[in-house]
């Protein structure tokens, strides 16, 4: 699972909520699932106080494209079932062409716009938060889940 985060200017907690609310389905307490909480293809929050950015750099970066210190950080997780880069580009597309705001995905520093999302750019070879294609480049293969049964016939 891999985390993006959303830097948002001139909206309010209610106001993304509300936003949220309407365009994924609601957990418990303020945490979002998209498009259905029973399989999602990434859930929403709100980061842990101090988890807003990676390290001084980051904010720096973000601070640089916004002119300011954002109002607001969402953060989505995603790749726990399947990549869903695409749909996290499609929902984040419409999330920024209605609040301004930049985002971030863990594959490189570079601060993503709503037009760079829109037009599906590539940096440093990859699509936004596209792991998929990183970890067959790097030839590193998530490892598959095992059965609490392959653990007893191995002890045997």
């Amino acid at each position: 699972m891999h985390s993006i985060f959303v830097h948002l200017l001139d909206v309010s907690r209610d106001e993304i909520s509300d936003y949220f609310d309407a365009h994924a389905e609601r957990g418990l307490r303020e945490h979002w699932y998209s498009p259905h909480r029973t399989d999602p293809d990434f859930s929403i929050r709100f980061p842990h106080a101090g988890s807003d950015f990676r390290d001084a750099e980051n904010r720096k970066h973000v601070v640089e494209a916004l002119e300011r210190e954002p109002d607001m950080t969402v953060q989505f997780d995603a790749g726990l079932k399947r990549p869903a880069h695409k749909q996290l580009r499609a929902f984040l597309t419409a999330l920024l062409t209605k609040y301004s705001g930049v985002a971030l995905d863990d594959l490189s520093t570079h601060v993503w716009t709503v037009e760079e999302l829109q037009d599906d750019v590539h940096i440093g070879g990859f699509a936004f938060a596209d792991h998929e294609s990183w970890r067959k480049l790097h030839k590193i293969h998530p490892s598959a889940p095992r059965s609490a049964e392959h653990g007893k016939q191995q002890e045997r």
